[in-house]
């Protein structure tokens, strides 16, 4: 940005994006199939005002959707390579108040606080990826968008387990603390290992209904390259915490495309 914006004042009418505290904002370019990403400290909003009782309308699918992906940004922004002590903080909080209400939000919007703390823990996560950034989900969330019109939210749910599973390996830890703030009994350090995760993130997508692979929300795979493509243009993909190729982009596409069982 080559300047100060015009102060705004964000009220969030989801719990999700973050918008009202990041410093990034997404523009599709429909003539290309491309969603591209405008970031800058000059954008952060300059007062965020939450109100739980905006979020009470919205249909079960936006509150699944928005909340997982809401989810997705302080999980990425934790194991993020660019992961600090501030944003550890800020994903650490917005993973335990996500996990615990996504559940009780999506089944009742009207549960006030329920709301609340989605919206809180969504705030959170919004920071924490303004200065951790993300990984391999929203690189390749955002072609599956663009070129398919999947809700984001969708698209990130979807590719979540399978990319979970692939950053396995590059796990220092923090997989046993995220599967403990998401799943509905936590596990002893001695009996978790990183499936643990990839599974509970499955059963928890189905809870909220969201579908199992990218075949059931029309993506085909004709599109692959092209998506493989533009996802390796994301910044994201530089601080995914396992090295990530366009080969392995593609790789991961495929397993999506079914879905984990």
């Amino acid at each position: 940005m080559p300047g100060d914006i015009i102060p705004l004042i964000a009220v969030p009418t989801t719990a999700g994006t973050g918008s009202e505290v990041t410093a990034f904002s997404v523009i599709t370019d429909h003539s290309r199939n491309y969603k591209l990403t405008v970031f800058s400290y000059k954008l952060i909003p300059s007062y965020a005002i939450l109100d739980a009782e905006l979020l009470t309308t919205a249909p079960v699918s936006v509150a699944a959707a928005c909340g997982i992906d809401a989810m997705v940004h302080a999980l990425e922004a934790y194991i993020s390579t660019a992961a600090s002590p501030f944003s550890d903080a800020m994903a650490e909080k917005a993973l335990e108040l996500i996990g615990a209400n996504i559940r009780r939000y999506t089944a009742n919007r009207s549960d006030i606080e329920a709301a609340e703390n989605m919206l809180v823990g969504s705030l959170f996560a919004g920071i924490a990826f303004s200065w951790a950034r993300l990984g391999d989900v929203h690189a390749m969330s955002h072609p599956v968008s663009a070129f398919f019109n999947v809700p984001h939210g969708v698209a990130n749910a979807i590719l979540l387990p399978t990319i979970v599973e692939y950053n396995a390996l590059a796990d220092h830890g923090k997989y046993f603390n995220i599967y403990n703030y998401i799943a509905p009994l936590p596990a002893a350090l001695e009996e978790f290992t990183p499936d643990m995760l990839v599974d509970a993130i499955v059963e928890l997508n189905d809870s909220l209904g969201i579908p199992d692979g990218l075949e059931e929300v029309g993506v085909t795979k004709d599109k692959f390259d092209a998506m493989a493509d533009d996802a390796m243009k994301s910044g994201n993909i530089a601080v995914n915490p396992r090295s990530t190729t366009k080969k392995d982009v593609l790789a991961l596409y495929e397993k999506a495309f079914s879905g984990l069982e």
